[in-house]
C-alpha cells in the first residue's frame, strides 16, 4: 500500500472522529445549555453517551492506531502531518487508556451531573451534588491511574489540559503569586474609607443582546462566523472557524455581569475564528491549549475591557442602546470606576483583577487534595470556607457562594482551575508585546484600531491552531517567559490608578 493511500486512508478516519467531536461538544451540548427542554435531559444523556462510545471506537480502532505508527516519523510527512499525527497520539492516549464502557458511563455521568448542578443552584441544598462530585472525582483517580504520573495523580490531569504542568510547578508558580496578591488584597481590605459600591445599571435581555452584539463587533467577532445566545453557564463552542457560539449568563439588574462574559468569550471566539480553516480534519483546527485561550479571553475581558482607552471608543455607541449609562446616575467617569472597583468578593466570577487568581488557588488546593484522598468531599463546603476566610477575608453566606458557583467539576473539568493561572500571566504578557510591535495599548483602542491587535495575534497565536504547542508559540510570539512579575506589575499599576 502506497504511502499516499495510508496518508488518505488516516485522513478519512480521522475527519469521522472530528465530525463526531464537534456533534458532540459544539452543536449538541450547545442546544443543551441554551434551548433544549428541560425533559429532555435523560435522552439527551444517552445520545451524548453513545456517541462518546462511538468516538472511542474509532479511536481505539487498531487499523487506525496502525496507520499512525506506521506513518510518524515517515520523511515524507509535511510539518502539518507531523504535528497532526503527534497530537492525535498525544489526544488518543488518554482516550485509549480508558476502558470503552468506563468511558460511555462517565460521559452519561457528567451530562446527568450538569443538570444536578443547575438543580443545586436553585435549591442551595449541597446532598445530590456531593454525590455526582463523589462519583466524577472516583473516576478522575482512574483516570489519572490510566494516565500514568510520576509524583502526584493531580499531574496526570493537569497534564490532559496543559502538557507539563505538574504539582511540583504549580507550587513554585503559586509561591511567588501567593504574596504579591495578599499583599494587594490586605491593601483592599484595608483602605475602605472612600469606598462608594458600584453604579449598577440594570436592562431587559433584549437590550442586553444588542449591546452585545455591538461589543463583539468592535472588537472583530464576526457575525456571519458566529453567535451569542444566554444560557445556564458562560461558556463557548465551536464547530468550525465557520461556526462559533459563545453562550452567556446575565443580570437583569446590573448589566456588568453580561458585558464582561461576553468580552472574555468573544476574545476566545476572535481566537477561533481566526484558525486557518485549511486545519479542518487535522485535529489541529483547535486552541494551542485551553491556557492560552484562556490568556486571550482574560486579555480582551480585562486588559482591554477595562481600559479606558476602549470605553472612550464604545461608550456613546453603548449609552445609544442604554441610555442610563450615560446619564445623572451614571456617566463615563462613575462607569470606569464601577467596572474598576477593587473588593475581595466571595464569588469567581464577580472577583475583580487582583483577587481572581487568590479564587483560583483555593479551587486549585481544594481540587488536588480531593483528587489525592486528603480531603473527602463531605469537608469540603467547611474547607473552602476556611481557605475564603484566609485568603481573602470574606466568609461565604451560603453555599451558592460557596462550592456550587462553578460547574468546572460538574462538567468534567477536572484540572482544568490551574490552568487559570497560567492564562493570567500570560495575557499580561501578550499585552506587552501588542504594545511594542504596535504601540500604546490605550492610544490604539480609543481610536478603534482593533485590527492592529487582532492581527498582531492572528499572525502570532490565533492562525496556527495547535499547529504548535503553547511553549512554542509563547517562544515564537513573546519571546521570553512567562513569570509572574510582570502580572503582579500590572495589578499593582491597576490598583495604583
Amino acid at each position: 500500500m502506497s504511502y499516499e493511500s495510508r496518508l488518505k486512508e488516516l485522513t478519512e478516519h480521522i475527519g469521522q472522529i472530528e465530525y463526531i467531536r464537534n456533534v458532540m461538544n459544539s452543536v449538541l451540548f450547545w442546544d443543551k445549555i441554551t434551548n433544549m427542554p428541560s425533559k429532555g435531559i435523560a435522552y439527551r444523556s444517552k445520545q451524548l453517551g453513545f456517541l462518546a462510545e462511538e468516538s472511542h471506537k474509532l479511536f481505539n480502532d487498531h487499523r487506525f492506531r496502525e496507520l499512525l505508527n506506521e506513518l510518524k516519523g515517515d520523511k515524507r510527512n509535511t510539518f502539518k502531518t507531523e504535528r497532526m499525527i503527534a497530537h492525535i497520539t498525544r489526544g488518543a492516549s488518554f482516550i485509549n487508556s480508558i476502558p470503552e464502557k468506563e468511558y460511555g458511563e462517565y460521559i452519561s455521568l457528567i451530562s446527568l451531573s450538569e443538570k444536578v448542578w443547575s438543580e443545586a443552584r436553585k435549591s442551595g441544598e449541597l446532598d445530590s451534588y456531593n454525590e455526582c462530585l463523589r462519583r466524577i472525582m472516583n473516576k478522575f483517580r482512574n483516570f489519572a491511574d490510566y494516565w500514568g504520573y510520576k509524583e502526584h495523580p493531580y499531574d496526570a490531569l493537569m497534564g490532559y489540559y496543559d502538557e507539563g504542568l505538574t504539582v511540583r510547578k504549580l507550587e513554585k508558580m503559586v509561591d511567588s503569586l501567593k504574596p504579591g496578591l495578599q499583599e494587594l488584597i490586605g491593601y483592599e481590605r484595608n483602605n475602605t474609607l472612600n469606598y462608594k459600591p458600584p453604579i449598577l445599571i440594570s436592562a431587559d435581555i433584549e437590550k442586553q443582546k444588542m449591546l452585545w452584539q455591538m461589543l463583539l463587533k468592535r472588537i472583530g467577532f464576526k457575525a456571519d462566523s458566529g453567535r451569542v445566545d444566554p444560557g445556564e453557564c458562560t461558556t463557548i463552542v465551536a464547530n468550525s472557524p465557520g461556526d462559533v457560539r459563545i453562550v452567556t449568563t446575565y443580570d437583569k439588574d446590573n448589566i456588568y455581569e453580561g458585558i464582561f462574559n461576553v468580552l472574555h468569550s468573544g476574545g476566545k471566539g476572535v481566537y477561533q475564528q481566526s484558525i486557518d480553516p485549511s486545519l479542518l480534519g487535522t485535529m489541529l483546527c483547535e486552541v494551542s491549549s485551553n491556557y492560552i485561550e484562556e490568556a486571550v479571553g482574560r486579555l480582551y475581558e480585562n486588559i482591554i475591557g477595562r481600559s479606558s482607552g476602549f470605553w472612550e471608543y464604545v461608550f456613546k455607541e453603548s449609552s445609544a442602546i442604554i441610555p442610563e449609562l450615560d446619564s445623572k446616575k451614571c456617566g463615563f467617569d462613575e462607569f470606569m470606576r464601577s467596572i474598576n472597583i477593587h473588593e475581595p468578593s466571595p464569588i469567581r466570577i464577580n472577583a475583580d483583577e487582583v483577587s481572581y487568581l487568590m479564587h483560583i488557588i483555593v479551587r486549585y488546593e481544594i481540587e488536588r487534595d480531593l483528587i489525592s484522598g486528603e480531603l473527602k468531599i463531605d469537608d469540603l463546603a467547611e474547607v473552602w470556607t476556611l481557605k475564603y476566610e484566609k485568603y481573602l477575608g470574606v466568609k461565604p453566606k451560603n453555599h451558592h457562594e460557596g462550592p456550587i458557583q462553578d460547574v468546572h467539576w460538574a462538567s468534567g473539568y477536572v484540572g482544568y482551575f490551574p490552568t487559570y493561572i497560567a492564562a493570567n500571566l500570560t495575557s499580561a504578557e501578550l499585552s506587552s508585546a501588542v504594545e511594542k510591535e504596535c504601540g500604546n495599548l490605550d492610544d490604539i483602542l480609543a481610536r478603534g484600531e482593533f485590527e492592529k491587535i487582532n492581527n498582531w495575534l492572528r499572525e502570532n497565536i490565533f492562525r496556527f491552531g495547535a499547529l504548535y504547542t503553547p511553549d512554542e508559540l509563547l517562544e515564537r510570539s513573546i519571546k521570553k517567559e512567562v513569570e509572574a512579575n510582570s502580572y503582579l506589575n500590572y495589578l499593582k499599576r491597576k490598583v495604583g490608578d
